[in-house]
């Protein structure tokens, strides 16, 4: 299971979501088997493309006027998602 951190810049303003798969590793993400461009395109509804690139990195994408990128990945337990749902992290 996996904790994903996902940024978004807007103008100067930066904020985090955060959302899980309950069916990945970081391992999984690691080799490709979930990608970013994935991740990203479900959670905000998206099909992202190569157009979508918001830079020459390719780390992040745009979303309408707001650039949107992974921050970090990391596997958490059922424990820890159960806390994170508590406390209205993720939902």
């Amino acid at each position: 299971m996996i904790l994903i951190d996902i940024g978004v810049q807007d103008g100067e303003r930066e904020y985090n979501h955060y959302c899980y798969y309950e069916t990945f590793s970081k391992d999984d993400h690691d080799k490709g088997k979930i990608t970013e461009r994935t991740i990203l395109s479900e959670f905000f509804g998206l099909n992202l493309t190569d157009d979508d690139y918001f830079d020459d990195d390719k780390d992040s994408y745009w979303n309408d006027t707001t650039a949107v990128y992974i921050n970090s990945v990391q596997d958490i337990s059922s424990q820890e998602l159960e806390t994170l749902r508590k406390l209205r992290i993720v939902y």
